[in-house]
């Protein structure tokens, strides 16, 4: 079965190159840059990925793309970008947690088919491997740990080492953290302090003015050491609090007691 891939963005040619010479690879679609178009398309064709030819780090796709990313119809489907290294670069910097893939041009249609391919193979056997571990941890009644954190590499990290020990579920960022605690059952959340989109102050507050969550234990993982920063993260009265670099006894020392109260 092929990919479905959504495709828009401001280079017209590149597009017409991709449909012309990837046909025998993916189903493809193209979208405009307007909001409802956009969702539209995401509703009917259930696109394994979002593809965007990015010739601007202005172009107005990309802001749509930042606000479907933070709704239900695209939350969870990956975003590619194609685009010149220092567009790329300027992306990365502008929209932190908007793409999971940067494709640097120039790339012939069939190399960037083939890194496409490539990478939605290696988020298929992702989610495979977490739908079997989550079922593997819930039949031994493992306590699950929400880690939320805009930065991948400590993300990963977390998932590595607590993984061995509790259920781990990672996100980038904070905005679906709500609509996670609708259905799922965590008994710990670590939580990053300085994240874009939502603070980790906003979700917190989110979390505490919920009656079914208020109780969840919360333990800030942050870099933050100014004292009127660290000042504003103990008016919350979080659980927990733990300085960046991790120190990973201290944490996991952490975790232990909160599941244990």
């Amino acid at each position: 079965m092929k990919y479905k891939i959504l495709v828009s963005g401001d280079n017209s040619m590149f597009i017409k190159d991709f449909f012309q010479y990837t046909e025998q690879y993916f189903d493809c679609l193209t979208t405009s840059d307007i909001q409802r178009d956009i969702i539209g398309h995401f509703e009917l064709f259930k696109p394994d990925v979002f593809l965007i030819f990015a010739e601007s780090e202005n172009s107005e796709i990309l802001s749509r793309a930042e606000q479907l990313r933070s709704g239900e119809s695209g939350g969870n489907t990956p975003v590619v970008i194609v685009g010149r290294s220092e567009i790329c670069m300027k992306l990365q910097r502008m929209y932190p947690t908007l793409a999971e893939l940067y494709i640097k041009r120039p790339v012939s249609p069939d190399n960037l088919a083939l890194a496409i391919i490539d990478f939605l193979d290696r988020n298929k056997l992702e989610k495979l491997k977490e739908k079997a571990a989550k079922e593997q941890s819930e039949e031994n009644g493992r306590k699950h740990i929400l880690v939320v954190d805009d930065d991948r590499t400590v993300l990963k990290m977390l998932k590595t080492a607590l993984s061995e020990t509790y259920e781990v579920t990672a996100m980038l960022n904070g905005v679906l953290v709500e609509k996670f605690l609708e259905s799922k059952k965590v008994d710990v959340i670590i939580l990053d302090y300085e994240m874009p989109i939502m603070t980790g102050a906003d979700v917190y507050r989110q979390i505490k003015l919920n009656p079914k969550t208020a109780d969840i234990p919360i333990c800030f993982l942050t870099g933050v050491s100014e004292r009127s920063k660290v000042a504003e993260i103990m008016q919350l009265r979080p659980r927990g609090y733990l300085l960046k670099p991790i120190n990973m006894e201290m944490l996991l020392s952490t975790i232990s007691n909160l599941t244990e109260t």
